[in-house]
C-alpha cells in the first residue's frame, strides 16, 4: 500500500505540474505569436525537439541505473547504491562533454538548413543557450533524478517543477508584455532550467544523507544499457524528428500550427502520463519482490484504469478541440489554425500511444531491455520509412500519418508480448475491456459534436467543457460495471483503500 500511497502522491503532483505548465504554456504561446510571430514560436518547438534528438546520447543510462538501484535500495546496501551511482555520475559527466560538442556542431548545421524568416544569429543563440542548460543538467542533476525517481518519490521532483516553472514563466510573461527582445525569453528558460537542477540536487542530498560518490564505481552492475539505447533512438525520433522535419521542409510557421494543437495534446497526454507512469517504479519493486501470477492481477487493474482514463478523456477532447482553438488563436492574422484533419490525427496518435504504456513499462521495469530493443528496431525501421514517403505522398499530413502508424505497430507489439509472451494469460481480456469502450467513446463523439453549441469564450468553454467530461466518465463507467464489472469493482475498492 505504501507503494500505491507514492505512485499516488506522484500521480496528483503530476496532474498539477501539467496544469501548471500547460496553463502558463498557452499564455505565454500567445504572447510570442502575437508579439513575435509564428515563425519564433515554431522555432521555439523546434528547439526543444532538436535537443531531444541530440540527447540520444544519453544512451538509455537513466533507465538502466533506475532497474539497477531498485534491489539495493529495497535492502538497504547503501554501499552498492554508492558505487552504482558514482558509476552513474562519471558516465554522465562523460555523455554530458560529449554533448556539448554534438550540440556546437549540430547548432551550426541546422542553422544552415532551417526554414525559417528568422535571423541566422537569432536562430544559433536560441539552439546554444538550450544546449548550455542540457549539458549542466546532464552533469548535475541527472544522478540525484534517478534516485529520487528509483526511491519512487518523484512528486519531489514534481514539486520543484512547479516552483520552478511558476517563477519563470512569470518572468518571462513580464518580459514579452515590456517589448523586450526575444533572445532574453530563451535566456531566462536557460536560467530557469539551470536553477531547477540545482534545487533538485540540493533536496536530494537533503533527503539523503547515506550519498558519497567517492566510492568506487561498478560498472559492471548498470546492465542492458545497449538494448535501452535503441529504446532511446527509437523514442527521439519518433516524438521529435517530425517536427524538427516539419520545420526543414514545411518550414517553422507549419510546425507552429503543429506546435500549437501538440500543446493541447501535450497536457492532455501528461495528465494521463501522471496516472500511467506513477505506478512504473513501483511496478519495478512489484516484479523484484513478488511473484508472476500477483503481478498480473495487478496489471490488469492498471491497464483497465488506463484504458478508462484515455476514453474519457480524448472523447471530450475529440469534441472541443477545434472550438479552443478558433478561440485561442483569434486575433493570429499570419496563418490559419483551424485544421480539423491535423486534429483527428493527434487524437489517434495519443490513443495508440498511451494504450500501450503499461505494457511498455512492464517490459523495461522487468528488465526485458532485449524485448524492448526488438519491438522498437522494428518501429523505428517503419517510422523512417514511413515519413520519407509520407512527406514525398501527402507533405505535412504525410509526416504525421507516418507517426500514427508508427504508434499503431507499437501498441500491437507491445502489448501482445506482455499478454501472451510474458503473462502467458491471452488477449481476450485485454480486448474485453478495449473494443467496448473505443466503440463507445466514438458513438459519444459524433452525439456531442451534433448537438454542441457555439462556443465565443474561455469560461463557456471551461462550462461546457466540464460538464461533457464528467458526462463522459459517468457514461463509461456504467458501461463498465455491465461488462466489466469486476474490474470496475475492483478500481473503486482500491481507490478507496489509498484515501
Amino acid at each position: 500500500m505504501e507503494k500505491s500511497k507514492r505512485s499516488l502522491y506522484t500521480a496528483i503532483s503530476s496532474v498539477i505540474l501539467t496544469l501548471v505548465n500547460g496553463l502558463f504554456g498557452f499564455v505565454v504561446t500567445k504572447l510570442i505569436i502575437i508579439h513575435y510571430g509564428s515563425d519564433f514560436n515554431g522555432l521555439n518547438a523546434t528547439v526543444t525537439q532538436f535537443i531531444n534528438m541530440l540527447l540520444i546520447v544519453e544512451g538509455g543510462f537513466t533507465l538502466a541505473t533506475n532497474v539497477a538501484l531498485f534491489k539495493p535500495l529495497s535492502v538497504s546496501k547503501y554501499e552498492i547504491v554508492n558505487s552504482i551511482l558514482s558509476a552513474t555520475r562519471r558516465i554522465f559527466i562523460k555523455i554530458g562533454l560529449l554533448f556539448f560538442v554534438i550540440g556546437i556542431l549540430a547548432s551550426i548545421i541546422y542553422t544552415i538548413i532551417i526554414n525559417s524568416n528568422l535571423p541566422k544569429s537569432i536562430i544559433f543563440m536560441t539552439l546554444m543557450m538550450t544546449v548550455i542548460s542540457t549539458v549542466f543538467n546532464l552533469i548535475f542533476t541527472t544522478k540525484y533524478r534517478i534516485l529520487i525517481q528509483t526511491e519512487q518519490k518523484e512528486y519531489i521532483i514534481n514539486l520543484v517543477n512547479i516552483i520552478t516553472i511558476f517563477l519563470t514563466q512569470i518572468l518571462i510573461i513580464l518580459i514579452i508584455l515590456f517589448q523586450q527582445h526575444m533572445l532574453i525569453v530563451r535566456f531566462i528558460i536557460m536560467l530557469g532550467s539551470i536553477f531547477n537542477g540545482l534545487m533538485i540536487g540540493y533536496v536530494c542530498r537533503k533527503s539523503y544523507n547515506f550519498i558519497d560518490f567517492s566510492v568506487k564505481p561498478n560498472y559492471k552492475l548498470i546492465r542492458g544499457t545497449k538494448d535501452v539505447f535503441v529504446q532511446k533512438f527509437t523514442s527521439m525520433v519518433y516524438t521529435s524528428v517530425p517536427i524538427v522535419y516539419i520545420s526543414m521542409t514545411a518550414g517553422t510557421i507549419y510546425a507552429s500550427i503543429f506546435a500549437v494543437y501538440n500543446s493541447v495534446f501535450s497536457i492532455l497526454k501528461n495528465v494521463i502520463y501522471s496516472f500511467v507512469n506513477a505506478p512504473r517504479i513501483g511496478f519495478g519493486r512489484l516484479i523484484a519482490e513478488r511473484n508472476k501470477n500477483y503481478v498480473m492481477k495487478v496489471f490488469l487493474q492498471y491497464e483497465f484504469i488506463v484504458i478508462i482514463l484515455i476514453s474519457g478523456i480524448l472523447s471530450t477532447a475529440a469534441v472541443l478541440i477545434l472550438p479552443f482553438i478558433g478561440i485561442y488563436t483569434r486575433g493570429v492574422e499570419d496563418i490559419d489554425y483551424i485544421d480539423k484533419y491535423l486534429a483527428v490525427i493527434l487524437i489517434g496518435i495519443t490513443f495508440f500511444e498511451i494504450i500501450h504504456i503499461p505494457s511498455g513499462n512492464i517490459i523495461n521495469m522487468a528488465g526485458k531491455f532485449k524485448i524492448g530493443k526488438n519491438i522498437q528496431n522494428i518501429a523505428c525501421i517503419s517510422l523512417i520509412t514511413l515519413m520519407i514517403i509520407g512527406n514525398h505522398l501527402f507533405s505535412f499530413y504525410g509526416i504525421l500519418l507516418s507517426v500514427l502508424f508508427t504508434s499503431i505497430i507499437l501498441a500491437i507489439l507491445e502489448i501482445y508480448y506482455i499478454h501472451v509472451v510474458y503473462f502467458k494469460d491471452g488477449l481476450a481480456v485485454f480486448l474485453r475491456i478495449l473494443i467496448p469502450n473505443t466503440i463507445f467513446s466514438i458513438i459519444l463523439v459524433y452525439i456531442e459534436v451534433a448537438f454542441l453549441p457555439k462556443i465565443s469564450g474561455y469560461i463557456y468553454f471551461f462550462i461546457i467543457g466540464l460538464f461533457i467530461l464528467l458526462i463522459n466518465y459517468l457514461l463509461i463507467v456504467i458501461i463498465n460495471l455491465l461488462i466489466n464489472r469486476k474490474l470496475t469493482v475492483g478500481f473503486f475498492k482500491r481507490l478507496l483503500k489509498l484515501f
